[in-house]
């Protein structure tokens, strides 16, 4: 088994019940960004690891085309990555835009160290304030078809298959003015969770209640949206979960912002240490 999330992240104690994992390919996450003004201009910068000896890969990214105006693409930091792997026909209208990329024939395939950012998008909030939207990699089955695959070579120059359930994607968030989903959206999405206490100064407790299993994401961004923390729980069951939040999993003291996501349903909190 792969192990996707290694020294970037701190693991989280689990302290009530117990979750498998599966083998997994590498992981990709956007940032999450609050407070964005309308009419601001915003960047997402796709980061990723484990993405080493790859081939190749096809994937979609995603967003609320009423809340976000896409701009362009840049700072392409995987080898032979550029504007020609990425299909923006779509990207204005119906926000979304295709990638797909192939390195040739060359072994070992191509690899990137933990925690680098392999492309950025610009947008521009068009949304008014208390709008959000996902960014999020996915894949679109309409014609043609673009399914999520990475595909990378092992020791023995054979191919090995990765698809969307098996890299764990943790989605982008832009929020303008400082709210995580629309007001209409609230009641249907939310999680009931409790964190206690907060602020604190040594640990905090997180609970919450799945009413479906879910494969569930809890992660922790700073003031600047960058993730300090994340942890991927694979199908979650229904019922009472938990984990104990240590300071020394977030670094300096400060205001952090923890969000936790099961399937389409998200809530985010205030988290506050000192």
């Amino acid at each position: 088994m792969n192990v996707c999330i290694r020294n970037t992240f701190i693991s989280l104690w689990l302290v009530f019940g117990t979750v498998g994992l599966s083998a997994q390919g590498a992981s990709f996450y956007f940032p999450h960004i609050n407070n964005a003004a309308p009419g601001s201009i915003q960047w997402m910068q796709l980061k990723v690891l484990n993405l080493d000896s790859v081939v190749s890969m096809q994937m979609v990214v995603r967003w609320n085309p009423k809340v976000l105006q896409y701009i362009g693409t840049s700072n392409f930091n995987f080898s032979d990555l550029n504007l020609s792997n990425f299909n923006t026909t779509r990207a204005v209208d119906s926000g979304y835009v295709r990638i797909q990329w192939e390195g040739g024939s060359a072994a070992p395939g191509f690899s990137v160290p933990d925690s680098t950012s392999i492309f950025r998008m610009k947008f521009k909030v068009i949304g008014p304030d208390s709008s959000s939207s996902l960014v999020n990699l996915t894949e679109i089955l309409d014609f043609p078809p673009t399914y999520f695959e990475i595909v990378k070579v092992r020791a023995d120059n054979s191919n090995e298959d990765y698809l969307l359930p098996e890299c764990p994607v943790t989605k982008g968030f832009i929020a303008v003015g400082f709210t995580p989903v629309s007001i209409s959206e609230i009641a249907s999405r939310e999680i009931p969770i409790s964190l206690s206490p907060n602020p604190f100064l040594v640990s905090a407790q997180l609970s919450f209640n799945l009413a479906e299993a879910f494969d569930t994401q809890v992660f922790i961004t700073d003031m600047m949206g960058n993730i300090v923390f994340q942890k991927n729980f694979f199908e979650l069951q229904p019922g009472q979960h938990g984990m104990v939040i240590e300071n020394n999993m977030l670094g300096a003291p400060g205001v952090y912002s923890l969000t936790l996501q099961a399937g389409r349903k998200i809530v985010t909190r205030k988290l506050v240490t000192f």
